[in-house]
């Protein structure tokens, strides 16, 4: 038998016990007998290959496969082939990775794809064990790849030159040397020189520098011709095949139609020869880049463009290759706008002719085809009705001629912030003569005294014009605005920034200013009207006692409107408008009821009841608000809310649910039940027509003529007690 050669180290586990076979195109390990194993042993030495480190029955008790599962040698290669049908090169370098897994001995080698390479790359060999050349029962080994040696799998020699680190040090590990790793040849060889100048090589450039883009930023300024402007551009130059694009840069709602580009992508000639047509003649000098720079100006067709800035891949780019560092960008000249204004003329529209409103004939004038007039829609969007906030502002109105008929009669007018339109409505009343009802349309209405008959349009009414105290003439009738309801009056102290005679802040000022101007004016005016107060109630006193106070220092600087703010911000009873709301609340959650049809007060005080588990008398909001809902109470979301806002609550705003049956009690505390038309007037802020508005109007006189002020808080803001000390 022949003995086994010391000096070839193999990988542990080959031979000894293990033999990697092939069946079908699987690959598996084969356990073989003592005797089948000497065998090839013996014939693996007489081929000066032995396949084992270990002597015999002294190998590692574990499998190859389960020893070395995923550990993988990677070598790195390449072949050369020979190029036929390209005559500035002779042969093309083909790049390759191997991969030898320990586990079974195969080997699989794969070229990495290269984009635009023109050739099919990816898997070459297929993972499988691969024979000798000129043998059919041995196959590549760990022995037969290392750096500088050369394989050759399915006739292509293919040339070892580098490794992985991982690969290195297992080799190093096994006693096998492996020497330093050697360069990559050039990837095209070039055919024996002629004595010419090489010529250019395109597809040589289209491969290095595919995908490849400088990016330069600049402007083309046209200012000196009539209507030009300053074009913003974007300049790339593509390194695959020297060729240009321009790209014009619009802002936003700029008004200019937008060019698919500005230069398509070409060629650009340095200078365009004149008489001499572009489709003959022999090809013109192109640029180049080095030709490109910041500052450079470029000859487009006769346009210059300057280039200002380049990206940071670009800078990096003239960095390595032309070694430039300066890249400051260069200031771009202000565009003042095309200067169309100065030499236009207004567009004037012919005069209105009365015939519809003004914004439906402006449009028919500015168009041919008739187009509805368009509105404020942002506007409208945040002033339209949301749940009760209707943002319609009513005013009571009497009609002031000299007809004593008229004078008695009672209006509402209505104005609409979401379109600054406005509506008049007559309240009639019983034996009046007066039908009621709709007395003016909904539109814009236009100020007295003004020229209709005009191409712009006549200044109209605005909601700083409603205000109580104030007359408006709508179609030669004249209004006095003497009231207003809750909502008008609250919606206009809460905007007091946007109602001067709403804002109490300025009243004020005003009092004050016309208190210090008169000398000892203040220490008069407080020791005249210090014995109107109430006797009970030091702190108190009379409306129109503090009315007839104002009008003396005031005269008639302050309206009735800026009166009724200062009364309502110091009103010393707030209970008796609180009790008028809650009345007003409470005929809406009765007849919403009625029309419901619901009447179970006693099962509500029931669960009221058994809820209240402590026995305080108090439930939370949210709490209230699931019991009412479960026991089905026919009232929308928003007039819940308002109710249980109106009910007395506790220091932790709880609420007293005794006070909320007594809000239901309809039988022994009677409310006015409204109609359904009614109703939904009055949920909805629409326009009063029947007698219990003419009560509610009525009633709103009332309140802001009587009750009390609180005399001594009205003194205190008005903080002019240094003034009587001096």
């Amino acid at each position: 038998m022949a003995m086994r050669n010391p000096r070839l180290p193999l990988l542990p586990g080959y031979g000894s016990n293990t033999l990697i076979g092939k069946k079908g195109f699987g690959v598996r390990p084969i356990f073989t007998s003592v005797d089948k194993v000497n065998m090839l042993v013996d014939k693996a030495a007489d081929t000066n290959r032995v396949p084992s480190f270990y002597c015999r029955k002294q190998a590692p008790e574990q499998p190859t496969w389960l020893m070395y599962d995923k550990n993988i040698l990677r070598f790195q290669g390449f072949y050369q082939e020979t190029l036929h049908e390209m005559r500035s090169a002779a042969r093309v370098l083909h790049k390759l990775d191997i991969f030898f897994y320990l586990e079974d001995g195969t080997i699989k080698v794969i070229e990495p794809r290269t984009d635009n390479s023109g050739f099919s790359q990816g898997t070459l060999i297929r993972r499988q064990r691969i024979r000798l050349p000129q043998s059919y029962d041995l196959y590549y080994d760990i022995l037969d790849f290392s750096i500088g040696k050369e394989v050759t799998f399915y006739g292509k020699t293919i040339k070892i030159i580098n490794c992985d680190n991982f690969t290195r040090t297992f080799l190093n590990r096994l006693g096998i040397n492996v020497p330093d790793p050697i360069p990559w040849p050039d990837s095209l060889e070039r055919a024996p020189s002629s004595g010419k100048p090489p010529k250019h090589r395109p597809f040589r450039q289209f491969l290095d520098h595919d995908r490849e883009v400088l990016r330069f930023f600049g402007y083309w300024d046209d200012r000196d011709t009539q209507f030009g402007t300053v074009h913003h551009l974007d300049i790339h130059y593509f390194l695959a095949d020297d060729t240009m694009e321009i790209k014009e840069k619009l802002p936003p709602n700029s008004g200019v139609e937008a060019a698919p580009m500005f230069l398509k992508r070409m060629r650009l000639p340095r200078k365009i020869p004149p008489h001499v047509e572009m489709t003959g003649g022999p090809q013109q000098p192109s640029y180049s880049p080095a030709d490109l720079s910041v500052g450079a100006v470029l000859n487009v067709f006769g346009r210059k463009v300057v280039l200002t800035d380049c990206d940071p891949y670009t800078k990096e780019y003239y960095r390595v290759t032309y070694g430039f560092d300066n890249f400051n960008p260069l200031p771009t000249p202000e565009d003042r706008g095309i200067c169309l204004s100065a030499n236009m003329a207004e567009r004037k529209l012919p005069p209105w002719n009365g015939y519809g409103s003004y914004e439906d004939s402006a449009e028919n004038c500015r168009t041919v085809e008739p187009k509805p007039p368009h509105r404020d829609f942002i506007k409208f969007l945040h002033k339209d009705r949301v749940g009760f906030d209707s943002h319609i502002l009513r005013f009571a109105a009497r009609l002031i001629n000299d007809n004593s008929v008229d004078s008695r009669r009672y209006f509402i007018v209505l104005y609409y912030l979401c379109d600054d339109t406005i509506s008049v409505y007559e309240l009639g009343e019983r034996n009046s003569g007066f039908l009621g009802g709709k007395f003016f349309r909904r539109n814009k209405m236009y100020l007295p005294d003004v020229d209709f008959f005009v191409s712009k349009e006549p200044p109209a009414y605005t909601d700083k014009d409603m205000w109580i105290g104030n007359e408006l003439v709508i179609n030669n009738h004249r209004f006095r605005l003497i009231a207003a309801d809750e909502y008008a009056l609250r919606y206009m102290e809460l905007h007091a920034n946007e109602y001067p005679t709403a804002n109490i802040a300025l009243i004020m000022d005003k009092i004050r200013r016309a208190l210090v101007s008169e000398e000892n004016g203040y220490k008069n005016f407080v020791a005249k009207y210090m014995e109107a107060v109430v006797p009970d109630h030091k702190e108190l006193m009379s409306v129109r006692c503090f009315k007839q106070a104002l009008k003396e220092i005031m005269c008639e600087k302050m309206t009735e409107h800026e009166f009724i703010t200062i009364i309502r911000h110091f009103r010393g009873d707030p209970g008796k408008e609180e009790s008028h709301r809650r009345q007003m609340l409470r005929s809406l959650v009765f007849t919403a009821l009625t029309r419901g049809l619901w009447d179970d007060r006693d099962r509500l005080r029931e669960g009221l009841l058994h809820a209240d588990e402590m026995g305080v008398g108090t439930l939370s909001l949210t709490r209230m608000r699931q019991l009412l809902l479960a026991h089905r109470l026919p009232i929308n979301t928003d007039l819940m809310d308002c109710m249980l806002d109106m009910l007395s609550k506790d220091e932790n705003c709880n609420i007293y649910y005794e006070d909320l049956m007594n809000f239901l009690d309809f039988q022994t505390r009677p409310v006015v039940n409204l109609s359904d038309a009614e109703f939904a007037k009055a949920v909805r802020h629409a326009p009063p027509l029947k007698d219990v508005e003419c009560k509610f109007w009525a009633e709103q006189e009332m309140v802001i003529n009587e009750g009390y002020v609180n005399w001594n808080a009205f003194l205190c803001q008005l903080n002019l007690d240094h003034v009587v000390k001096h």
